[in-house]
Parts: C-alpha cells; structure tokens; sequence
C-alpha cells in the first residue's frame, strides 16, 4: 500500500497531531488559567523577520520582570507560574504570540503593554479545549512567511520548568534513525524540507513501513492515478492505495516520468 508521507511538522496540518503526541499525555489542566496575547506593530520594524528576532528577546525580558515582580500604580504583581508559550503568524508574515500561564492571578492590562510596548496585548482565562485548538493551529507550508522558510529550525512550542506534567513511561524507540534527521535538520532550510517531504511517500508492506522519494510532487502524482485507481477498485480512502500486483510502485514512478517530460 502506498500512501502521502506526512512529517511530524508544527506546519503541516496533519503532522501536527505527531508532534502532540509525544507530550499530549503530559498536558496540564488550564481551566481558568491566565491566557495572554501578544502582537507586534509593523510600523515599529523594517520587516517581518527582525520583528520576530526582536519581540521573542522582549517576550523573555517580559517574563523575567514578571518574576521579580513588577510596580503598578503603587503594587507589585509578580507572576512566577510555569507557562508555554505558542508562535504563531498572521497571513502577512508577521508573527504574534499566545502565553498560558498555570496561576489565576491577575496582572493588568496596563502593566503588560508598558512592559512590551511592541503592540497590542489581550488577558483573558483559557479553556482547556481553547488550548488544544490553539496547539492543533497550523499555519500551513504554503501560507508560511517567506523568511520562515529560509530558516533551519524555528521552535513553535516552547514551556517553562514545570509547566508538563513528569514524563512517565519511556517513548517507544522511533523507527528512524534520530541521528540522521537531526543532520538533515541542520544542513537544511524548512522550505527545503518541507519540498522534500511532499516528493515522498510511505510504502506499506505488512509490518514493514518505508519512504520512497519521487522527483515529482506525491500530491501531483495522486492527482492524476486516483481516478484509474479507484475505477480499480483500489482507493481504500484517507489518501491510502493498494498497490497492484503487475504495477506497483513503478505505476508511479512510470507516471513520475511523464509529468517530468510535459514539463520540459
């Protein structure tokens, strides 16, 4: 059987669900907890991407005064509860930032602004199931910034101390080699995997689970053999195809040849 590769990518609106279950299990009850929100002003930046570099340095400095405490209007409120944070961009490329904070303290308005002074900042209390939404968001590989692209890694999750709950049992040792995908990673932009990742696909053969690589686009291969495969009888839904005995995988390949010709 043959289906699209999906990656375990903070970007991709299925991988997604890989990255959460590594530490759903550990997620804490926000129910009530403090939820704030951070914009920034374009017009305080030359582009996107130093917008970016500048306000997650403010973020930190943010956090840090709210720890030791910070004076408004004659009281100090300090804010020293575990917390996550959650990266996310507008459809102009320009980022924001979500905070859940683990306390039902309050801390004002005013205060937060002074202290961020990049832009725009909300407070409410947060759900549980607004906070799994808001981590199962996606900003889609075609909708990512540009200067995102060009970047070789970008943590779109990050938590304090003591925000998950303790690990419990072992993770189940990953099929592949975390060595080789932690060098890929290095050497490579998020754009540049992001284009390898949609020139692969996931071979199915009982038990055994491995990538083949085309030249072309899966999504474009798909496109144009699902048709002849489900007249077939072989389309068994959610993007999974039972490979015939005299094809196989050369079907594809064969297929991956001709859009390879129309488009020279």
């Amino acid at each position: 059987m043959l289906k699209e590769f999906v990656p375990a990518s903070w970007f991709h609106p299925v991988g997604v669900h890989k990255v959460l279950k590594r530490f759903w299990h550990r997620l804490p009850d926000v129910s009530g907890k403090l939820f704030l929100t951070f914009t920034v002003d374009p017009k305080l930046f030359r582009d996107e991407e130093s917008a970016f570099t500048h306000s997650r340095d403010r973020l930190r400095r943010v956090f840090h005064r709210l720890r030791g405490g910070a004076e408004h209007e004659g009281k100090v409120h300090v804010i020293d509860a575990p917390y996550c944070i959650k990266v996310e961009f507008h459809e102009s490329g320009w980022v924001h930032y979500h905070a859940v904070f683990l306390t039902r303290r309050f801390v004002p308005v005013e205060l937060l602004k002074e202290l961020w002074g990049l832009g725009r900042v909300h407070i409410a209390r947060i759900k549980t199931e607004d906070f799994e939404y808001l981590l199962k968001y996606v900003t889609k590989p075609d909708d990512m910034p540009e200067w995102v692209k060009q970047r070789k890694r970008l943590r779109m999750f990050q938590t304090s101390r003591g925000f998950l709950k303790p690990e419990g049992a072992k993770p189940e040792k990953p099929a592949s080699d975390p060595r080789r995908e932690s060098i890929r990673r290095a050497t490579s932009t998020l754009g540049e995997r992001w284009e390898r990742w949609q020139r692969q696909g996931t071979l199915i053969d009982g038990k055994r689970v491995r990538t083949i690589r085309f030249l072309c686009r899966f999504r474009e291969l798909f496109d144009h053999l699902v048709l002849s495969v489900a007249r077939e009888g072989r389309y068994l839904g959610n993007g999974l195809i039972k490979l015939s005995r005299k094809g196989g995988v050369m079907e594809w390949l064969r297929m991956q040849q001709v859009l390879m010709a129309a488009r020279c």
